[in-house]
């Protein structure tokens, strides 16, 4: 049995999960394992080699033969496996003295493996290094490299709908990110932004998991899993729309709210401000403009973002970029903060930090 399995995982496979011994725990964990088609699953390869060897005994064999056998089963792995994925690639800028970013990056092929140990994949980002020195102009060459990693060692080929994360200092969360570009094989420019959904993440709330405002980010991030489905109604919101506003009455309001729109350009003092209520208060989601909404051709079009389903948000923000065609349209100048805190690098060093 051990034999089959092993001939039966991907290569790496076991990089960053153990080997089960129970034939329950095998079988499980090959059904995770991603594929094209249900007749060329991990799993029917695995029982196939199981049922032809003569030394397997025969109370194992029939459960195999029925898992064959079973229609269920096997309509359950074909849906699954014909469903695009839901892939996430995770850029972390993490700052150092004078200004600098070292950069770092993870793949998860598939959010529904929740595993720690199988769900996240540290991409190459250096031949020597786990963690690299940001430069800018470096950045196209990295994200090619990034995401030729994703969709050809990982994904190999299969359906995804990607979502790029990138964690940011605060006083770099109005970056314009989602402008990042690189060009693909046959040469052509492609920006991020419009190919891909992209949010930013705060860097600082990752060393914060286990004290007092992690706590207020998962209790709101569980209320954002409730509601996530639903179009979001007005006691979940508040809106900033001048940019004269008092910090401490912001932070009081948003601990009754999971979501934070903002209207108006903000000075670097004033963005901070906010972003320190948000911290302070947990706030998971922050929408907003870099400039004034009332200035922009089709400034209707920011509250429309708010009357879909609240888990479209991303997407409704993507198509916006994707039809930004001058620099008066609301899709150029668009920033979304959705900070899941489910679903964070796997850095112990960071959760444990005292800082």
């Amino acid at each position: 049995m051990s034999k089959a399995y092993l001939a039966t995982v991907p290569d790496g496979w076991f990089d960053f999960r153990e080997k089960v011994t129970q034939i329950d725990d095998i079988l499980k964990q090959l059904e995770d394992i991603p594929h094209q088609s249900y007749n060329n699953s991990p799993l029917l390869k695995f029982i196939n080699l199981l049922t032809q060897d003569e030394h397997i005994p025969q109370a194992i064999c029939e459960k195999l033969k029925q898992l064959l056998t079973n229609n269920s089963f096997e309509t359950n792995n074909k849906t699954k496996s014909l469903q695009p994925l839901h892939s996430y690639l995770l850029i972390q800028l993490r700052p150092e003295a004078n200004n600098k970013l070292f950069l770092k990056a993870w793949f998860i092929p598939d959010d529904t493996i929740k595993d720690p140990w199988g769900r996240f994949k540290p991409l190459t980002v250096d031949e020597q290094e786990p963690e690299i020195y940001f430069v800018l102009e470096n950045l196209p060459l990295l994200l090619s490299k990034l995401l030729q990693q994703c969709f050809e060692e990982y994904l190999q080929g299969q359906p995804t709908e990607l979502t790029i994360e990138i964690f940011l200092p605060r006083d770099r969360l109005h970056d314009e990110v989602e402008k990042w570009s690189y060009q693909d094989s046959e040469g052509f420019d492609i920006y991020i932004g419009e190919e891909y959904r992209v949010v930013v993440r705060s860097y600082e709330r990752l060393k914060k998991l286990r004290k007092q405002e992690g706590s207020y980010w998962r209790k709101n991030w569980e209320k954002v899993n409730l509601i996530g489905k639903d179009v979001p109604c007005h006691e979940e919101i508040i809106t900033v729309s001048q940019a004269r506003f008092d910090p401490n009455k912001l932070r009081k309001l948003l601990t009754q709210k999971i979501l934070l729109k903002v209207w108006c350009t903000l000075s670097n003092s004033e963005r901070d401000n906010l972003l320190r209520a948000v911290h302070s208060a947990g706030t998971p989601i922050v929408l907003w403009s870099r400039c004034e909404v009332v200035n922009l051709n089709n400034y209707v079009d920011f509250d429309a973002l708010l009357k879909k389903p609240l888990h479209e948000l991303s997407a409704r923000v993507k198509e916006q970029r994707f039809v930004a065609d001058n620099d008066k349209h609301l899709g150029n100048h668009l920033v979304l903060l959705w900070d899941d805190p489910n679903r964070v690098p796997p850095n112990p060093a960071l959760e444990f930090s005292v800082s």
